[in-house]
């Protein structure tokens, strides 16, 4: 852990806390595609921590487990691997119309490469006809008293995160933070981001809630799921990167696939199951440790975060850390993490050569 610790001397730059509070909400879009998608059988949305809120979702939704909706999703997620993050990133690319849903115009969507055009429309007009036949609203309106009292408790424990890390780190500062909380997402969680025509980028954090008193009641310990925000918040300035562009893509598709088929099973207990994914969450995790040095945490946290990484699979960890501090500390030749990218190119080339060899 030397590295990091050269890093830490070099860096010398704070970075102001934010003053706006976390304000979180219960997403109507992230409770119906979460409850589609657990009917339609995806084991990421069948967790069952919130015994008490899932009893209510089984009892409300029961006829229709065989709705035109939750049959296509079953086809999504056995052709075309739907599931985890892709559906998520839909339900935040639309907007209530009337009694139900349509897409969010954009100048360049972040659906590419996650849904097909076509599937994503006629999966839009299923979720429609579903929401207006189960009376979806009228079970999200009956759980009113449970979503504000999880929200008011998980904004008391996420007080004090630091938002305006993100925009310092990235260079970006036309975002609109978003946190939603999927509690019926057990242990999953998700960083989608959408850029409507005209307006700033809306970046999530959509949290799952795996841990319950015995009455229902959802508990958010602020050791328990601060690391999981700051880490999803990351996704949202990082994934679209990489997405929307084929420069990069076509720069990085042989190392990404040689370090995927190295690291193929550790990867997949991850839910990263293309290369694409990978470079993703290495950069999301090695952030999170820059978030860790940033606000002065220990050594032993630090070094905590990385071994546990390496752990998972990520064996690069401690080097890419090391140079996303070369990034932070030349901000004059990289003012947004998109300017850096390059130098990551290059890093993940070297790194597949020597796991190769």
């Amino acid at each position: 852990m030397k590295k990091i610790l050269i890093a830490l001397a070099l860096f010398t730059t704070t970075f102001a806390m934010a003053k706006t509070p976390v304000r979180s909400t219960i997403d109507e879009r992230v409770e119906l595609f979460s409850i589609i998608f657990r009917l339609a059988g995806n084991p990421e949305y069948n967790m069952k921590f919130a015994k008490h809120y899932i009893a209510d979702i089984n009892a409300h939704f029961a006829l229709y487990n065989n709705d035109p909706v939750i049959s296509f999703a079953k086809e999504l997620a056995t052709e075309k691997n739907m599931g985890f993050s892709k559906v998520m990133f839909l339900a935040v690319h639309l907007k209530k119309s009337k009694n139900g849903f349509t897409i969010i115009p954009e100048q360049k969507s972040n659906l590419i490469g996650k849904w097909d055009p076509a599937d994503a429309e006629k999966f839009i007009g299923l979720v429609n006809s579903f929401y207006r036949c189960s009376g979806f609203n009228l079970f999200f309106r009956a759980h009113k008293k449970r979503y504000t009292q999880a929200t008011r408790d998980f904004d008391q424990s996420m007080d004090g995160f630091d938002q305006q890390w993100y925009l310092d780190y990235y260079g970006d500062h036309q975002v609109d933070y978003r946190v939603a909380i999927g509690l019926g997402d057990g242990g999953a969680n998700y960083g989608p981001s959408v850029t409507p025509i005209g307006s700033k980028r809306r970046v999530y954090a959509i949290m799952g809630s795996w841990t319950f008193t015995a009455d229902g009641t959802p508990l958010f310990a602020r050791e328990t799921y601060l690391s999981d925000l700051i880490h999803e918040f990351n996704h949202s300035f990082i994934d679209h990167i990489l997405e929307q562009s084929p420069r990069i893509d076509s720069m990085l598709s042989a190392s990404g696939e040689i370090l995927l088929a190295a690291r193929r099973k550790e990867m997949k207990l991850e839910g990263c199951e293309d290369w694409h994914s990978l470079i993703n969450e290495s950069l999301v995790r090695a952030s999170v440790v820059r978030y860790i040095i940033d606000h002065k945490q220990s050594q032993k946290e630090i070094n905590n975060e990385i071994a546990k990484q390496r752990e998972k699979g990520f064996t690069w960890m401690e080097d890419l850390v090391q140079l996303l501090g070369e990034y932070e500390t030349s901000r004059a030749s990289y003012p947004t993490f998109e300017h850096f990218y390059p130098r990551l190119t290059t890093f993940f080339e070297k790194t597949a050569t020597n796991i190769s060899c």
